[in-house]
């Protein structure tokens, strides 16, 4: 069993890397402060990478200074572990190395994960990459502290929407009850990572929402945000993270779409779908990928190019379904 074989990895060697994926969210970031810091408590040598920029509400987390940005590592690694991601570019501009790097051990919770490492631990149905992380944590006997319990509750809370999406099981509960055994406080917590408003993301956020439309009879509520817009609100890109949710909450919206302008002529989609659209399914035709109810993909052209061809494909999965 694959997640009996990286357990005996991580029991047995000494010195790992462990990477996630670039423009990291909470559970790329508590994933690997977790499995970093209980390898650290066994003694064991442990490089952090993340291509970054780390989001400010993620900053306050215990060890993230530890977290690198630039990769001049080639070997000397019992193993290399690349943390919730679906492929191995989502690292950024280290994976051109990681993949001529073995062993590569691959963790993820994504239904499209193209399978890139020597070992794949895989799990869809988790809600999660952190629940893995605390299975693999237990089952090799590793150290827990309220640091690590910090980092596996924020990976879990961020994931499931503060456990409300529908990726929200039974298990992911129960682990983050054992979390708040160990002295979690979730109310630190989520003020820290999910509620921390600055002024300048308001700002963002009362532009953006002047952006909104509405396609497919109201079945698609879309809004966007110009590199312009955060210039005027002086705020970058993670500030708008969550602002998705907004055109979902309408009433009647099945698919929710924030369209980032990320440089001239390219653009980052973010999808989100209430109840019936797998949404990974649509972005994968534009080479993206996700979850069922999340996804993601990224487009170069005009802005007007690119949002037609988005509509035009999510009218086709309308039609088909």
């Amino acid at each position: 069993m694959v997640l009996n074989n990286i357990a005996d990895i991580l029991k047995n060697g000494e010195r790992f890397f462990l990477a996630s994926h670039k423009d990291p969210d909470g559970d790329a970031i508590g994933s690997i402060l977790a499995l970093g810091e209980a390898l650290e408590l066994s003694g064991k040598e442990v490089v952090l990478f993340n291509e970054g920029p780390i989001p400010d509400s993620l900053t306050s987390l215990k060890g993230i200074e530890r977290i690198i940005n630039n990769f001049n590592t080639k070997s000397g690694f019992d193993a290399f572990f690349v943390l919730d991601c679906g492929n191995l570019e989502r690292v950024g501009r280290a994976s051109l190395h990681l993949s001529k790097i073995k062993p590569l051990i691959n963790i993820d919770h994504h239904e499209n994960n193209s399978q890139f490492g020597d070992l794949n631990l895989v799990d869809a149905n988790k809600s999660s990459v952190g629940e893995i992380i605390y299975q693999l944590i237990k089952l090799a006997d590793l150290p827990m502290n309220l640091n690590i319990a910090e980092s596996i509750f924020v990976a879990i809370q961020t994931d499931t929407g503060s456990f409300r999406f529908d990726n929200t099981t039974r298990e992911a509960f129960f682990i983050a009850g054992e979390m708040l055994g160990w002295g979690v406080n979730p109310w630190k917590i989520s003020r820290k990572v999910m509620d921390g408003y600055t002024l300048k993301k308001l700002r963002l956020l009362e532009s953006t929402l002047k952006t909104i439309e509405f396609h497919n009879a109201g079945k698609v509520g879309l809004i966007t945000i110009t590199k312009q817009m955060l210039l005027k609100a002086k705020a970058d890109n993670f500030d708008s993270e969550r602002f998705v949710d907004y055109p979902r909450f309408i009433s009647g919206v099945e698919i929710a779409v924030l369209i980032r302008e990320i440089k001239k002529d390219y653009y980052k989609f973010s999808l989100r779908s209430n109840d019936w659209i797998n949404v990974a399914d649509l972005a994968s035709h534009f080479g993206g990928g996700g979850h069922q109810r999340a996804a993601a993909f990224t487009r170069k052209g005009s802005l007007e190019l690119v949002k037609q061809e988005f509509l035009n494909k999510a009218h086709e999965f309308f039609i088909g379904h």
